[in-house]
């Protein structure tokens, strides 16, 4: 597939790595400088509005970036049904199909609590599964102001993300992830085991979610052959439509302009016939797959293109 629609996947998959809630201090505020950190990089980006916060000794400050989401297994959207025959005209849509991943959510189902840094993460909490530092995590996504861990020297730990490192289901290690990663390291704490249950409404709700499309368009037309092709297009929850739809040049098809001609694409058998002046093109059978995502949500395999998001083990 062309390399310009890896380029939108990517792109669409990345939009929405922006921050996930509201620090207490103000929507979009940053921390006032900590002892020994710099300050973050203003070049190319939005500039950081530093307020300080009346009756707090301590500095507050927004999330980190939430990493790349994880998606699930895809969902049906619209498939219209095929018609038994169309004109055979430039542009013409055969068959097609929507899917959308969603990005994969869990709740605590356990309150996560930790004295010595006066964290009380309760039960019930949004958790979702990321690409976060180039590893797979399951980190708290939130929704509304928050305060953040304050370490010893008054850093900022806005991120919190859980490990199973035993693997027996339950997560029994926090990952406190630092605002300034230059300066300081994150903070490991052992925890009592919590476990993570499903969270469909925060899933279906998450404006990081893709809809993908593929069709069979009758690409170009002439006085001696029909060239079909199946391509995909993808758009983002905020978009309406699906644009951008490419294909790869292995999946098309040309049928030549006389009585009978067939031939088959994407699972669809199709067929030629002479309808008065002009032509009628017939199509029976149903899409075959063509979206996948495999490797625990780091691969995604859309009509033959793979885009992997962290390098493969």
């Amino acid at each position: 597939m062309p390399s310009h629609f890896v380029a939108a996947l990517l792109a669409a998959i990345t939009l929405f790595q922006t921050q996930s809630g509201a620090v207490e201090g103000g929507q979009g505020a940053a921390p006032p400088p900590v002892s020994g950190a710099r300050e973050p990089a203003q070049a190319g980006g939005p500039q950081l509005i530093r307020r300080p916060v009346l009756g707090s000794s301590v500095s507050l400050g927004p999330s980190v970036s939430d990493g790349e989401a994880v998606f699930d297994t895809p969902q049906p959207v619209a498939a219209p049904p095929i018609p038994e025959s169309l004109p055979l005209v430039q542009d013409a849509i055969l068959a097609s199909e929507t899917l959308r991943l969603l990005p994969i959510h869990f709740r605590l189902a356990e309150p996560v609590v930790i004295p010595e840094l006066k964290l009380d993460q309760p039960a019930g909490s949004d958790v979702g599964r990321l690409v976060k530092d180039g590893a797979i995590r399951h980190c708290i996504r939130h929704h509304e102001t928050y305060q953040p861990v304050h370490g010893e020297n008054g850093e900022i730990y806005p991120g919190l993300c859980f490990e199973d490192r035993d693997n027996d289901g339950r997560f029994e290690t926090a990952i406190l992830l630092p605002y300034h990663p230059q300066e300081f390291q994150p903070i490991v704490k052992t925890i009592a085991p919590v476990r993570l249950g499903p969270n469909p409404a925060d899933a279906d709700h998450d404006p990081r979610a893709l809809r993908l499309t593929r069709r069979l368009r009758v690409a170009h037309v002439d006085g001696r052959e029909a060239l079909i092709i199946a391509e995909q297009g993808i758009a983002t929850s905020r978009e309406t439509e699906v644009t951008g739809f490419t294909g790869r040049p292995q999946e098309s098809l040309i049928l030549p302009l006389r009585e009978g001609a067939s031939g088959s694409l994407g699972g669809i058998a199709l067929q030629l016939r002479r309808d008065g002046a002009g032509w009628r093109i017939f199509a029976t059978g149903r899409l075959a797959p063509w979206l996948e995502v495999r490797e625990n949500g780091n691969l995604i395999i859309a009509g033959g293109l793979e885009t992997r998001r962290r390098p493969a083990p």
